[in-house]
């Protein structure tokens, strides 16, 4: 794998060997800070007296910054130089929307800071996911960007965690830019990866036509997994509640999860470079559906920890497994494209499940949820295989 010099950034580029691994430490810090930020942003503006509507709403004015940003990313990579540079200028400017809501800022600047911290964010997450896959050599692009996806869950599941060291006060999001600076700082000695961006890229009918046949599996996957981790996030500690568990252990719900999609990343990777990606994506949707029926039928219990463990890291995987894919179809301006709508399909998938997860619970209390998500999984995983192996597996 060979590595161009990203000229303009002062520093001399690292060995070739260890380019991969210190930009998934700059990666993890990158994602650690913004996540550090989100339920930091929650607590604050609830302690300011905002109602939970308006809770909701800053939440939806940063997603909906990112969903608007997602399909852009190729293009801005372009203009900027490449996707390290753009992954560079995201977290400078993330880090000044996190300095601006570090000052406690009006109600109003809220939500203008948010979505410029929705737009860098998203922007840094394109590029990152475009870096890695450009990193990982043919072959192994499972193993590799398992690898990189077990960081970035770590650090979306701990940032947060950052917290109990700054404490949950307006400050804290100094930290978040802080963790975010030191990111910054590993990518400085970095090179860009060739392919992972054009060096300007043209948005054309021609262009996009083959690129959006063949994202059917890498797109879907990507939806299928937002779907599932935005219902899960949002509406399992509610079914939580419902079957009895204790407040504490409903929250948990997400923890459970969380840590198995950290831990499935890699074998799930190296599962899908030995047995193809077509394989791994119904077994992941099987496993899904089987823990969508289990854990209810066993909560309030202990035995639902494991099962939510394995029922993250196979939800989790489903958007690895649509990355690997759109890596392993695409090169040159295709894969930016091909990235960038993985991306955009995720945050789709994730604004669609978390509401329509919530409508499901409320108006079918009881098995609903369950059986709805066993059946979306099932099919969806299905249909993913098949279009993965009519594509070459």
């Amino acid at each position: 794998m060979s590595v161009t010099p990203l000229s303009g950034t002062g520093a001399a580029p690292i060995p070739r060997g260890i380019q991969f691994p210190v930009f998934v430490a700059a990666a993890t810090c990158a994602f650690a800070g913004v996540w550090m930020s989100v339920p930091l942003a929650s607590v604050l503006l609830t302690e300011r007296g905002a109602s939970p509507a308006l809770v909701g709403l800053y939440a939806a004015s940063v997603w909906v910054a990112a969903l608007l940003a997602a399909p852009l990313s190729p293009w801005l990579a372009g203009r900027v130089g490449g996707a390290l540079r753009m992954h560079q200028l995201a977290v400078v400017l993330s880090m000044l929307a996190l300095a601006g809501l570090g000052t406690n800022p009006a109600i109003p600047l809220w939500f203008v800071l948010g979505s410029v911290l929705g737009v860098a964010s998203c922007l840094t997450w394109t590029s990152s996911d475009a870096i890695a896959g450009a990193m990982a050599p043919v072959g192994r692009e499972g193993q590799f960007l398992g690898i990189y996806q077990t960081f970035v869950s770590a650090a979306i599941g701990g940032g947060p965690a950052a917290l109990w060291f700054f404490g949950v006060r307006n400050e804290a999001f100094l930290g978040s830019a802080l963790i975010m600076g030191l990111g910054l700082a590993l990518t400085l000695a970095l090179c860009e990866p060739p392919g992972a961006v054009p060096r300007r890229m043209r948005l054309t009918f021609l262009r996009l036509r083959p690129v959006a046949l063949m994202m059917i599996a890498p797109s879907g996957a990507a939806m299928l997994c937002g779907a599932l981790e935005g219902s899960a996030g949002a509406v399992f500690p509610v079914q939580g509640l419902a079957l009895g568990m204790a407040a504490a252990a409903a929250a948990s719900v997400v923890v459970a999860t969380g840590f198995g999609n950290m831990l499935a990343q890699y074998p799930v990777g190296m599962m899908a470079d030995r047995l193809g990606t077509h394989r791994a994506l119904l077994g992941c949707a099987v496993v899904v559906a089987v823990g969508s029926l289990l854990w209810p039928w066993l909560a309030p219990g202990w035995g639902i920890w494991p099962v939510l463990a394995v029922w993250g890291g196979a939800a989790g995987s489903i958007y690895t497994l649509g990355m690997v894919r759109a890596v392993q179809r695409f090169a040159g301006p295709a894969r930016a494209l091909g990235m960038a709508g993985l991306n955009t399909a995720y945050l789709l998938g994730g604004a669609l499940g978390a509401p329509l997860g919530g409508l499901l619970l409320e108006s079918v209390p009881g098995w609903g949820l369950p059986v709805a998500l066993a059946a979306v999984a099932l099919g969806g995983g299905l249909a993913l295989s098949v279009a993965a192996l009519r594509r070459g597996g």
